[in-house]
């Protein structure tokens, strides 16, 4: 039963029955990877043969309206016959907005027969102690008035022969038989139908009327809804847990995507839920199952994507390009709306599963938990007999999917928060060497005695040269211990720094900034030290400018400093010193995992090209 219910079809435009698929595709000519895609999502699933049912029934339908072919004793002779064979009485020939029309059938309490049993009558289902068969369960998109042996016992909105008279009814009516109307001996059941509200595309429903205990069937509908609600519940939780450690802990734009992910599978719990929750209009349940569709759609789509991310996978577009036909292929194919759920799922699982092998071969911090998650999904998937979304199976294997992307991204925070402590302490020691070489004795005493030999020569000069000096040291000091500092700032030293070292030495530089917004925060010292090295390294004219010009780069900066003059060193540049050593420590304490740092000769100087990517939220945007 459960959410196996409707539509069934048999026309052209949906051809199939519900145990088994044959779908005709037209030709086309597929990227090889889409195909590949496409088999694997198709193998993970479960396709089985016509099952053996256990019982029969021939159906005997006629299109009309007349009160006398509710009688048992009616002469349906004449009436069009169709062959059952199922659990359930379930016909899927039942036309729609085409007035008024009557179904009927003959069942017998009888004991449970091994095999075939005759077409006629439709025996009894077995009856179980303590649990007698007392009622008629149907879930029906149509109105209708349900007939035992004549008698009206059940009825579900207002059957009428036109759209104007009809009355929309409930989706799930359980009808106790009465006790009188149990005896031995046939039965004739009949339903008398319209549906000009019904709103499916297929052009044909069916029927699902199944004999069910009373009692147990009340408990059993009571008890669908644990599963999807307990999943929304722990889905809310993850969702709030994502976004306190946005909050709280580091503003990180995959926590964000996280929550936004529980949030869509809550809300996919829920509307499965809701099916037991509340029991709607029949007219509701085709816009559900869309709803549900199209959330499905959405967490396939953001959990790609945030694996993508998690993972730093290149060409993360051309990902979701591959994934987006897969996933368009489950609302054109003729399938059951959970088959198209379960379809996405499978599609899902398949990307996720060759995301994460890669991390995982690739040793990527949390890959192998997230991995583990997605192969339990498709196991159990591939294990669930039923095929539907509100079995355990299919709930929990989501659940578990999603508490693994949780840990696996747990994990990474912990490697990069790790990685940025070391980052850190090696920042730490750089830094101090840094300072120890600007303030050692031969740098001190070569600026004394310029400074001295300057005195005597252009007293006001000499302050101009303290004043430079002091400014320089004073903006050392208000760096010292700070992790960004603004641009402008870090520009401030750098001028100060080169009029010093111009008046030291003669060779007078100047600074050239393109694009840059002073406001940007920056790693302190970055742009010093290479002006430092471009100074010991490059044979540079007097009066010649430093360049520094900034590019937008998505969610980050991109900075491309040129240092002019010939480079000293045939062979390029020692790529180990300590300069470039604290640049780098100081880029993976700011950005860890996140930066990219390169060095080439260009003509007429030494490029350096730096670039970084923040999270939202934290500093670092051009």
């Amino acid at each position: 039963a459960g959410e196996r219910l409707i539509p069934s079809v048999n026309d052209s435009e949906y051809a199939w029955t519900p145990r088994f698929r044959a779908l005709t595709l037209p030709r086309m000519r597929f990227p090889r990877l889409w195909i590949l895609a496409f088999g694997l999502v198709a193998a993970s699933g479960r396709v089985a043969g016509a099952e053996t049912p256990a019982t029969a029934v021939e159906l005997l339908s006629r299109q009309g309206d007349d009160p006398r072919w509710a009688a048992p004793d009616w002469d349906d002779t004449g009436w069009e016959k169709r062959e059952r064979w199922l659990d359930v009485v379930y016909n899927d020939d039942v036309p729609a907005s085409t007035g008024v029309f009557w179904v009927r059938f003959r069942i017998e309490r009888s004991a449970h027969q091994a095999g075939r049993p005759v077409l006629q009558p439709f025996f009894w289902p077995r009856d179980e102690p303590g649990s007698p068969i007392n009622s008629v369960f149907i879930a029906a998109v149509y109105a209708f008035e349900l007939y035992w042996d004549g008698r009206l016992i059940g009825r579900s909105g207002v059957v009428g022969a036109t759209r104007a008279v009809e009355v929309v009814g409930l989706i799930d009516n359980l009808i106790p038989v009465p006790d009188e109307l149990l005896g031995p001996g046939p039965h004739t059941v009949a339903l008398r139908m319209s549906t000009y509200h019904y709103n499916f595309p297929a052009h044909r429903t069916g029927i699902y009327l199944a004999f069910e205990n009373y009692a147990d069937r009340l408990r059993y509908e009571a008890r669908q809804s644990i599963m999807p609600l307990i999943g929304a519940g722990c889905a809310v939780i993850v969702a709030g847990f994502c976004g306190a450690l946005f909050l709280i802990v580091e503003r990180r734009r995959l926590l964000l995507l996280c929550g936004g992910l529980s949030l869509l599978i809550a809300g996919f719990y829920f509307l499965i839920a809701w099916r037991w929750l509340h029991n709607d209009p029949f007219t509701w349940l085709f816009p559900r199952y869309v709803l549900i569709t199209a959330l499905m759609t959405a967490i396939s789509l953001l959990l790609t994507w945030l694996l993508l991310a998690q993972f730093a996978v290149p060409r993360r577009g051309r990902w979701l390009l591959a994934l987006t036909p897969l996933l368009a292929a489950a609302w054109v194919l003729p399938f059951y709306h959970w088959d198209k759920t379960l379809w996405q799922c499978r599609a899902m699982l398949v990307f996720a599963l060759v995301i994460t092998g890669r991390a995982a071969g690739q040793r990527r911090p949390g890959a192998r938990i997230v991995l583990a998650g997605v192969l339990i999904g498709l196991v159990a998937l591939r294990a669930d007999e039923n095929r539907s979304m509100v079995s355990p199976a299919f709930l929990m294997s989501l659940g578990a999917l999603v508490l693994c992307v949780v840990a696996g991204l747990g994990a990474q925070v912990q490697a990069d928060r790790r990685r940025a402590q070391e980052a850190l302490l090696t920042t730490a020691r750089l830094e101090t060497e840094l300072l120890k070489k600007n303030l050692q004795p031969h740098f001190l005493l070569n600026t004394l005695t310029a400074i001295s030999e300057l005195i005597e020569q252009d007293p006001p000069g000499a302050v101009l040269f303290i004043d430079d000096l002091a400014d320089e040291f004073r903006s050392l000091a208000r760096m010292s211990g700070e992790k960004l500092v603004p641009l402008g700032q870090e520009l401030d030293l750098c001028r100060f720094h080169l009029r010093v070292i111009g008046r030291r030495t003669g060779r007078n530089h100047d600074l050239v900034v393109e694009g840059a917004a002073e406001a940007t925060p920056v790693p302190p010292a970055l742009f010093l030290t290479l002006i430092e090295n471009g100074l010991v390294h490059q044979q540079a004219e007097t009066g010649v400018a430093f360049r520094l010009v900034a590019q937008p780069a998505g969610t980050g900066v991109h900075y491309a400093f040129v240092s002019p003059g010939r480079t000293r060193e045939l062979a390029g540049r020692p790529a180990g010193g300590t300069g470039l050593r604290y640049v780098k420590a100081r880029l993976e304490e700011s950005f860890p995992g996140r930066w990219t740092f390169s060095q080439m000769a260009v003509t007429g100087g030494w490029e350096t090209i730096i670039s970084w990517q923040v999270e939202p939220g934290a500093g670092g945007m051009a």
